[in-house]
Formats: C-alpha cells, sequence, structure tokens
C-alpha cells in the first residue's frame, strides 16, 4: 500500500468503472456524480475501457478526478482485469462502482480477486438487452456474479425488480432515481433560433425526441405518428435528434412517405438540450425496455409536456394525466391521439408541463441522487449508523396525504380510515386539488394482473382504498396491516351526509335512467340538503356523448363525481377523460347506485363486518357474480398463499 497524506487516508477511495466516454445514460449519470461528490471526502477514479467517446473532455475537465484507460482492445481481451486489479491495489481502492454489463463483470471480479473492495454494481435497466454475440456471454456470466455483490444500485424500481430476477439480493438492492445536471441544461440558443437553423416555422408545433436512433428507442413509431398526423395539421413538424444504428432506416423511411419537410432528422448533438428546449412536446418510444431516462428527465426540468411510452421506469417519472402522459408501445394511432390532445388544448398542455418541471426540479436532483451514492457508501464501509432497503426512502405519500401504503400481490393500498379519508377530500376541495380514488376488491386485484391499463390506473391513483375484508387480511398476513376495508359503498354514503352539510356539489353518473332517478329522488327525500348539481345514465351510444358528459359536469361545476360503472369501465373512463375533468373528488362506486335505487339490496351488517357481503351478493346475482367471487376470490387466496409460503421459506433460508 501507497503512503498517502492525513487528508486521503480520511477520505473513501471509490473506482468507478465504464466502458467508454460515449454519450449515453450511464455515461451522463456518472459525470454527473463524479462531479457532484464531495471531494473532500471522497477520492475518485474512473477506470475506462477505451476514453473515447464525446464526453472524454468532460470526464478529463472534472477537477480532482484520475482517469485510468485501460486500453481495452475487444471483446474477448481479457487483459483488462489483472490492469483493473493493479489499479485497485495501487489506489488502495475501497469501493468498485461498474456501469454496463461488461464493466460490471469486470469490476465485480476484480474487486472479490482483490478481496478488500466492496463491489457495486449499477443497474440502468429493466430489461435484458443483447446488443451483440459478446453481450450475450458477459450477461450469462453475470448471473453467477451478481449474487457475489455488495450492493446494486438500480436507476428506478422497475430495475430492481429486473436486477433481483437475475440474482441480486433484495437486501442488498438499492435504489438511487437519475438526477438532473444543471451543467447540462445552460440553453445556448433561443428555440427561434434553433427552429430557424432546422427551417421549422416559429408558428410551428413541434413533437420531438432526444435519443439513440436505435430498435429499442423505436423511431419508427414516431414516423408513422407523424404519417397519421400531418395529413390533417399543417403546422405540425416532428423532430428527431441523435445519431445510431436505425438512422439510416428512419430517412428512408422519410423520403418514402413523403416527410421530408414535416419529419427533420437534426443527427447528433452535443447541444442537444437547446433542441428539446425548441420543443413543445417531448416523446420517448421505447418499445421494450427503459430505466429512468434522462432525456425525459431534461424535458420536464425545462417545463415541456412530455409523452413515454408505459415500459420500464417511465411510470415512475410520469403520473399520468397529472405531469405527463404514458402510452402503449408500438402503438403509432395513441400515440397520434395524445399528440393531437396536446395540440388542440393549450391550456392542458401548459399545466401537464408546469406539473413536470415540478416534479423534475423537487424529486430529481443532481444534488439528491449525489447525498444518496454518499450515504449508500458511507454505510457499505460502515463510516455511518443504519442502512435501508433503498438508499433513501421510497415516498408513499403525495402532498398533502401523509398515508403510508401497503402492497397486497404489488398492489398499493393506502393505510386510511373512512374518517381520514372524508377529511382528506374536504381538504382537497377547500385548497383546489384533485383526487382520485379507487377501492380494491381482491377480484379487482386479480384483474389488475392481467389487465395493463387497469392496473397502471390503480398504481397512478391518488388514494386506493381496501373495499374487501380478504385485501385486509391478506395485509395482515404480510405484516403490512391496514386499519380496515374502506368500503367503496359507505364511502358514498359518507359523501351524502357531506354533501347535506357542507355543501358539497355532486354530479352522478352511471347505471339505467331509471336507476339513477330512483337515486336522485330517494337522496333528495332522505338526505335534505343534500346538493346534488347534476346526473346522467352510464349509457353513451358515441364518442361525442361521452365528451358532452364531461362538458355537463364541468358546467356543473361539481366538487364530486360519483361513477356508477362495473370494473374496469370505471376505471378506464377516468383515464381517458381525467385530464378534461375539472372535477377535485373522483370515486368510483360500481354498482352502488343499484343499492340506493333499490334495484338489489345490501348484505345484513354482521355479513359487512365478517367479511361475507360476497356470499350475500352471490346469492342474489348468481348468474352475474359467481365468476367474480368464486373465480376470481379463489385465485385470490392461491396467490396470496404463494407469496405468503415464498416469504416464509426466504425467511426460513436467511435464518439459516
Amino acid at each position: 500500500m501507497h503512503d498517502r497524506t492525513a487528508l486521503e487516508s480520511d477520505r473513501i477511495r471509490l473506482l468507478f468503472v465504464i466502458p467508454s466516454f460515449r454519450i449515453g445514460g450511464a455515461e451522463v449519470q456518472l459525470l454527473s456524480l463524479v462531479r457532484g461528490l464531495d471531494k473532500s471526502r471522497f477520492d475518485v477514479t474512473v477506470a475506462v475501457f477505451n476514453r473515447q467517446g464525446e464526453l472524454e473532455a468532460d470526464f478529463i475537465n472534472v477537477p480532482d478526478v484520475e482517469i485510468v484507460d485501460l486500453q481495452k482492445s475487444g471483446a474477448a481481451d481479457f487483459r483488462v482485469l489483472p490492469r483493473l486489479i493493479t489499479v485497485i491495489r495501487r489506489k488502495d481502492i475501497q469501493i468498485v462502482q461498474s456501469y454496463n454489463v461488461s464493466a460490471r463483470l469486470f469490476g465485480m471480479l476484480a474487486a472479490k480477486l482483490v478481496r478488500s473492495p466492496k463491489a457495486v454494481a449499477t443497474e440502468r435497466t429493466a430489461r435484458l438487452i443483447y446488443s451483440s454475440f459478446g453481450s450475450r456471454i458477459y450477461l450469462f456470466l453475470e448471473k453467477f456474479v451478481l449474487r457475489a455483490a455488495d450492493a446494486v444500485i438500480a436507476n428506478s424500481k422497475a430495475g430492481k425488480d429486473f436486477a433481483e430476477s437475475r440474482g441480486a439480493l433484495p437486501e442488498k438492492t438499492f435504489v438511487i432515481h437519475n438526477g438532473i445536471d444543471a451543467d447540462r441544461l445552460v440553453i445556448k440558443e433561443s428555440p427561434l433560433a434553433v427552429r430557424s437553423s432546422l427551417g421549422i416555422p416559429a408558428s410551428a408545433f413541434v413533437v420531438g425526441m432526444a435519443a439513440r436512433i436505435e430498435r429499442i428507442k423505436d423511431p419508427l413509431t414516431l414516423m408513422d405518428a407523424a404519417r397519421i398526423l400531418v395529413q390533417n395539421y399543417d403546422d405540425l413538424r416532428f423532430l428527431l435528434v441523435g445519431d445510431g444504428p436505425m438512422l439510416k432506416e428512419v430517412k428512408a423511411g422519410v423520403a418514402a412517405f413523403g416527410l421530408d419537410s414535416q419529419f427533420i432528422l437534426a443527427g447528433h448533438r452535443s447541444d442537444a438540450v437547446d433542441f428539446i428546449n425548441a420543443m413543445d412536446v417531448v416523446v420517448l418510444t421505447s418499445s421494450r425496455v427503459e430505466g429512468c431516462s434522462n432525456s425525459l428527465l431534461e424535458a420536464m426540468q425545462l417545463g415541456k409536456a412530455v409523452v413515454a411510452t408505459r415500459v420500464g421506469g417511465n411510470a415512475e417519472l410520469i403520473d399520468p394525466q397529472r405531469n405527463g402522459l404514458l402510452i402503449s408501445p408500438q402503438n403509432p394511432h395513441e400515440l397520434a391521439e395524445v399528440i393531437r390532445i396536446l395540440h388542440d388544448d393549450p391550456a392542458y398542455r401548459q399545466r401537464l408541463a408546469a406539473a413536470a418541471q415540478q416534479k423534475a426540479t423537487e424529486h430529481f436532483s443532481q444534488q439528491s441522487m449525489v447525498r444518496k451514492h454518499q450515504k449508500l457508501y458511507e454505510e457499505l464501509l460502515g463510516t455511518r449508523q443504519g442502512g435501508s432497503q433503498e438508499a433513501e426512502p421510497a415516498k408513499d405519500t403525495i402532498a398533502g396525504r401523509p398515508f403510508a401504503r401497503s402492497m397486497i400481490l404489488g398492489c398499493p393500498v393506502d393505510r386510511i380510515t373512512l374518517d381520514q379519508c372524508i377529511s382528506y377530500f374536504n381538504d382537497v376541495i377547500e385548497n383546489g386539488r384533485r383526487c382520485h380514488i379507487v377501492v380494491v376488491n381482491a377480484a379487482k386485484v386479480v384483474k389488475a394482473r392481467q389487465d395493463a391499463e387497469l392496473k397502471e390506473v390503480i398504481d397512478n391513483a391518488d388514494l386506493v382504498g381496501a373495499d374487501g375484508m380478504p385485501i385486509v387480511w391478506a395485509s395482515r398476513l404480510f405484516n403490512q396491516p391496514l386499519p380496515g376495508r374502506l368500503n367503496g359503498t359507505d364511502l358514498m354514503h359518507k359523501i351524502f351526509e357531506a354533501s347535506a352539510q357542507k355543501g358539497w356539489r355532486l354530479y352522478l353518473l352511471g347505471a339505467r335512467e331509471e336507476v339513477i332517478r330512483n337515486v336522485v329522488e330517494y337522496l333528495r327525500r332522505e338526505q335534505p340538503g343534500i346538493n346534488i348539481v347534476g346526473y346522467r345514465n352510464g349509457y353513451f351510444e358515441t364518442g361525442k356523448d361521452e365528451l358532452a358528459a364531461v362538458d355537463d359536469i364541468n358546467a356543473a361545476r361539481a366538487d364530486v363525481l360519483l361513477l356508477g360503472f362495473g370494473t374496469p369501465m370505471k376505471e378506464k373512463w377516468v383515464r381517458r377523460h381525467k385530464h378534461r375533468l375539472n372535477t377535485p373528488i373522483i370515486h368510483g362506486v360500481g354498482g352502488s347506485f343499484d343499492i340506493v335505487g333499490g334495484v338489489i339490496k345490501r348484505a345484513p351488517k354482521w355479513m359487512q363486518d365478517s367479511g361475507l357481503e360476497w356470499l350475500y351478493r352471490l346469492i342474489q346475482e348468481p348468474g352475474r357474480m359467481w365468476r367474480r367471487y368464486l373465480a376470481t376470490n379463489t385465485v385470490f387466496i392461491w396467490l396470496v398463499l404463494q407469496a405468503w409460503l415464498t416469504h416464509a421459506s426466504d425467511s426460513s433460508s436467511q435464518r439459516n
């Protein structure tokens, strides 16, 4: 070991291993990290297989960081391993952190062979990606060493799940989302100047994407959406910024479809942020996989409306209809539809953009990312007390709602009582916020495992309540106990009472015409003072009828919208129209209007309290309810037992 000064000996010695300095997500985030690390506490070395790349000068110019070129000549050049070992021993490295599959393999092997350093692997994706034959070999070999990592850092929860599926130990796998480096967001050219340089009119509506032009980013979906839209919109322009193996194919498609004047290919740009800033809407059409996208975060920080596919970590950045939009992958018609909505509704687009900027600023800063890494490094070496499964505890709350959240078979459920829910609704209404509440029972949890759209709605709801006792029982079995049921029908009646007492403006939508009329008549008779500002049956002949209903709800200035549709119809109806609705509270009551309207009777109180309300419903409507209550409930019980037995087995193995 070489002699070091007192200052050096007090610092934690870090070695980062990365294949190259080309522009990519891993390289950009490592650059941001080494720039932000506190050099009075950390001694930083970066070992690169080949130092060539667009970011080479940026890395070299970071103060107090040593760059080591390992001069790897090809996929089969294993001489990089002894070279890494030499660097580790020379610098007396304490932590080796590696990025991308080849560097992870060599970095972890070197750390384990030297024995003294901690081995940290960084996972930036959420799915296997085979970029070459060599990558297949590396990924195969990595499975045997990933379990030996002292820590695995994923930049998304989807990445964490992926790493664990490949052998990473859950208790050693952490989530640290990407952080936005302010140095990359310096605007040098105005949007008008950028547009002028590309021949784009100043008044054009620009939809763009900044990404590597490769198969997994699926630029062809953006091109196909452009083909659909330019037929009806003269002011639309599409801008693709980046380089990659598919660039020639995209150019050929643009020419073949006559899109040369509407679809602009800017190629690689070192000043990509100026081009993102010139866009009105930023999209990311990844087809199969995405971690924590830098380009999405940068667009959000710049105050742009964002649209991304529902893959990987995108849903961790975008709260649908709140700060952006999520679409199905490889679906140009759906992409074209959301672009049309954003084009036609400037106020909605600006609202999404403002919320996106707020989320990026508050939750994805460079400082936050660096702080979490520093904390983890200190915990790995035992220089600070405490530890957790994530470098910083994940927040299970939203602003103004301090409710913890349980996970039941992958479905979020809030630990909230009926009275707390009504109190929160009152706060939402008084402060002009929004809350879409979903209540889940065993059947809905099972359906959500088969219906990605339904699961997305549940995952992104502001509140999720336990509608049935099986959910409560399962929460206790998983040691995440809920305080009790938050039954949708009970909540509906509490809302009726609050309307009569506080003047909440109610709009009732759903059920047959005669049923909804009976409901309104009953409520006005039995709840004096109830404030029903509108109602409508739940049958629509056309899409225009649905939009007319939305307009009627908005015109009525309703505080609460109660939806009497079934599952998953009501959840998907909200997903389609939430961005158009101005209603603070949206609650799907399912078939509860039928109970109030006298069509069916509710179970006696003793059956409700004992969890047998489902049996009463089954006896009343066996033809309609048998599949829901017998088939799906049986599946739910099996899934719960399976998960519980797996957990018990894992716990027993860890104890042994």
